[in-house]
Order: C-alpha cells, then structure tokens, then sequence
C-alpha cells in the first residue's frame, strides 16, 4: 500500500496531462479550420456568409479570445489573397504542476480572392 501512495500522484498527474495536452491540440486544430472557413468566405464573398459567423461555426470547443480574429476585411482584387488569423485561449489544469496557466494559441490562413 505504502508504493501506492508514493506512485498514485505521478499516474494520476500523467494521466490528467495526457488529457489537457490532448484538449489543447484539439482547440488548436479547431481554431485551424476556424481560420481556414473565415478565409474561404472572405475569399468567395458568398452572399449571406459573414467572416464572423465562418470562424464561430468552425471553432469547435476552441474557446476564442477577447479579439477572436482579424482579417483584411475585403478582397483586393483576384489577384490578391484574404487571410484571416484566428486567436484562442486555453488553460492548463494540471494537478501538482503549477505554472502552465492559460496559453494563446494563433491561427492564419489565405485564400486568393475570386476563386
């Protein structure tokens, strides 16, 4: 029993980090697609599409930033490209480890106008 107890708080600690490790790249490729969908109506100027409302539909359980994205607001010509960059947060929750707390991830993409 005495092992136990010295081993217990380690697997427990790997356990609970293997998780929020695996949340943490879940929201990250979350605000990836975000950022890809925002691109993409920005790029075709579909009637009815708004950027904003690509990059919260696409999010997933990504939980977005203050400023959840930015982008060059139009398309400047076929020539050019739209690019949409995408902001979210997640917070570490590790039992015996301190100092992870919340992390911002970033997120861009481009598309060329009119295709």
């Amino acid at each position: 029993m005495v092992e136990l107890a010295f081993v217990l708080p380690i697997l427990v600690t790997l356990l609970v980090g293997i998780v929020q490790f695996g949340g943490a790249y879940s929201a990250r490729m979350s605000i990836q697609g975000a950022a890809r969908e925002g691109a993409r109506c920005l790029a075709l100027k579909e009637v009815g599409c708004t950027v904003s409302g690509m990059v919260n539909g696409a999010k997933g359980s990504a939980t977005l930033a203050t400023t959840p994205f930015t982008n060059d607001k139009t398309c400047p010509n076929v020539d050019g490209y739209a690019t949409v960059t995408v902001y979210a947060t997640y917070t570490f929750s590790i039992p015996f480890v301190g100092g992870l707390g919340t992390k911002t991830f970033t997120s861009s993409a481009s598309m060329r106008c009119g295709l």
